[in-house]
């Protein structure tokens, strides 16, 4: 029996190493030759499966970029520059810039999302037996610099060295809040959907429920309010239709469920009401205005993003660590490259969604924001995504065959009113009919 390999396999593997080189501890941070050997891996295998060619405005985007990047630390030499920082960005804007010249946007969003169930539903499973019943499991023990995790290998992490377990769901990401970000832009890309991604109307409802469930589970702050922004969002995406009606009424169920659980959990209450206590929210706050401060320092180019003095520039300001991705950006390149990156994101956000209205493009991008100012990832893979123009999908593209055969069929098309056609025949016989001719001949000659 063999087993042939096609495309789709190619690229649901493809979009899988995606996945882990966004965020997984195992793999994107604590395997980081690994996860750009397999992103490597991953371009070659794309560009052996379809031979793609690369669009020139792709292309030009991702040479101003890199050179922009480049550039801010080229003007800091005194913060010296991070040779491994740069071959990552480059595995990372490699793989989406072969990525996007091989499949569609819809196409990856389905991939994406497929992957995302599974580690949702994988997460769940060892969460409930490595967190809530406390039962023994093989747990590796890591004390890399900051990142001290005890977590089930490869997969499952369950806390840092200094909080021995989260009870919190963070699945294989390196803490909750970070889960949370890449479930909810599933979720939103599941319910955008108007094919329900292949699935049954039961199927689908289960897929939509084991998001929303896992989402709830890692008990974050954002990722509530994240969860209520992609069900408003979904909410206005389009008028009218039996689907979109059951999409809307879904989001609605899904808002009255998170209401009454943040009632009961008290989460956004908690750390919004401990801001000045010491905790998470004090932090995030602390750190975007440390960013901020730090960035203002150096308006134009910033203190460089393949710096090697980060970690210094931070204590300098007594700051240990910026949690907040926007924020850190800002302090790595000022001003000037930030708005402009925001700019781009809001367009290719608008392209990619053409058909959505104006609400639910705004909504996406309000997603997007609110992430990139929680976590530190403003560059990663899924959002760089965002940027660049991907192929069209099978669905955007017209048929060109059936489209042919109707144009030839309107070519052909009589447009003579059937009353004013009149058929003849000649009754005369074949001698009589030369005869005739003959005659007229004569006569005309």
């Amino acid at each position: 029996m063999k087993i042939r390999i096609t495309k789709n396999h190619v690229d649901a593997l493809c979009v899988l190493i995606g996945v882990l080189g966004m965020g997984s501890l195992y793999f994107q941070v604590l395997r980081m030759p690994l996860m750009a050997a397999m992103l490597i891996a991953s371009i070659l295998l794309l560009t052996r499966a379809h031979h793609p060619k690369i669009s020139a405005q792709n292309v030009r985007l991702t040479l101003l970029l890199t050179a922009a990047l480049l550039l801010t630390s080229f003007v800091n030499p005194q913060n010296g520059i991070h040779i491994n920082d740069i071959v990552i960005w480059l595995c990372n804007i490699g793989y989406v810039l072969v990525l996007q010249s091989c499949i569609g946007y819809r196409t990856y969003m389905r991939l994406y999302t497929k992957v995302m169930l599974a580690e949702a539903a994988i997460s769940l499973i060892s969460f409930v037996i490595g967190d809530l019943l406390s039962l023994p499991l093989p747990l590796l023990h890591y004390e890399v610099s900051s990142v001290n995790g005890f977590y089930l290998t490869p997969y499952f992490t369950l806390g840092w060295l200094n909080i021995p377990v989260f009870h919190r769901n963070a699945g294989m990401f390196n803490e909750p809040g970070s889960h949370q970000i890449f479930l909810n832009f599933a979720l939103l890309f599941l319910m955008s959907d108007e094919t329900r991604m292949g699935m049954s109307k039961k199927k689908y409802c289960w897929a939509i429920a084991l998001l929303i469930v896992t989402i709830l589970s890692t008990l974050s702050t954002t990722g509530f309010i994240c969860l209520g922004v992609v069900l408003l969002t979904v909410a206005f995406r389009k008028k009218g239709g039996k689907m979109a009606r059951s999409i809307k009424m879904a989001a609605f169920v899904g808002l009255i469920l998170l209401f009454v659980i943040e009632s009961v959990t008290g989460v956004v209450e908690r750390k919004i009401v401990g801001r000045n206590s010491g905790g998470s929210f004090y932090t995030r706050w602390n750190d975007t205005f440390s960013g901020f401060e730090i960035g203002l320092e150096s308006p134009i180019a910033g203190q460089g993003v393949f710096s090697e003095r980060k970690a210094e520039i931070l204590l300098e300001h007594r700051v240990q660590n910026i949690s907040n991705g926007f924020a850190a950006f800002v302090m790595d390149t000022g001003l000037i490259l930030p708005a402009v990156w925001l700019w781009l994101t809001y367009r290719g956000i608008r392209t990619k969604f053409a058909k959505a209205r104006l609400l639910y493009v705004l909504g996406v991008f309000l997603l997007y924001f609110l992430c990139i100012n929680t976590e530190g990832v403003f560059l990663n893979i899924l959002f760089l995504g965002l940027l660049g123009k991907w192929q069209p999908d099978a669905e955007d593209t017209p048929d060109l065959p059936a489209n042919a055969r109707s144009q030839k069929k309107r070519r052909w098309r009589c447009t003579v009113p059937p009353e004013k056609l009149r058929l003849t025949f000649n009754t005369q016989p074949e001698d009589a009919a030369q005869e005739q001719t003959g005659e007229t001949g004569g006569e005309e000659s």
